[in-house]
């Protein structure tokens, strides 16, 4: 069968939405992009603007990204995919049984979580994404050097994410403003603006993984 010519104004995009039962475990991030490009993951992709904006801004960078709710995972993921996000996959996955299960060591440049669900009543604290063990989870995957970047809009959670960081192998440094954030913005999410209107406070973490780590 003949296939249809490709005219100059259509772009091949493959799809950036994947079905977690399709990856392999571990994932070959250099097979899935087809380069060995440095991988950045984003937790908690909501409707896709960091990773539609840091994609465009960083061509010479591969991101993927994880939602858990259904409805922003197919949003996001169709975004990306009308954006021509070549270097963008995404999965609907839970993110602690996906760093456990999926996640290489020293695989990733940087993890980014932004606004994660601060699970405010007391006796849902346990709840919370940011634990001890997930703190390690995010520190093997990290390659030497590599980063940890927190935004919330929380302070409870925030004095916890603090502690747990603290404690934990990484080393705190100062929080860098990526490219895709606006003057006066911490990320540029929908929930920042969101939250920017309704006159909340944001509060930045970052933290290192240094080549020879205090433990």
């Amino acid at each position: 069968m003949t296939r249809p010519m490709q005219t100059k104004h259509e772009l091949v995009v493959e799809p950036v939405g994947l079905e977690i039962e399709s990856l392999a475990r571990p994932i070959n991030f250099a097979g899935m992009f087809g380069n060995a490009n440095p991988v950045e993951l984003e937790i908690g992709i909501g409707k896709g603007t960091f990773l539609t904006e840091q994609s465009k801004l960083h061509p010479e960078t591969n991101y993927f990204g994880i939602e858990w709710a259904r409805w922003f995972w197919r949003y996001s993921s169709d975004r990306l995919r009308r954006a021509g996000a070549a270097n963008v996959r995404t999965s609907r996955v839970e993110a602690s049984f996906f760093l456990r299960e999926f996640i290489p060591d020293r695989s990733l440049r940087v993890v980014h979580i932004y606004f994660p669900d601060p699970w405010p009543k007391l006796r849902h604290h346990k709840r919370r994404l940011i634990q001890p063990r997930f703190a390690l989870d995010l520190f093997r995957v990290l390659e030497p050097g590599g980063r940890l970047q927190i935004v919330t809009d929380h302070q409870n959670y925030f004095e916890q994410i603090e502690q747990v960081i603290g404690a934990s192998p990484f080393t705190i440094s100062e929080y860098n403003r990526p490219g895709s954030a606006a003057e006066g913005e911490f990320v540029g999410t929908n929930f920042e603006r969101k939250y920017r209107r309704e006159g909340r406070p944001f509060y930045a973490l970052a933290a290192n993984k240094e080549s020879s780590p205090r433990m």
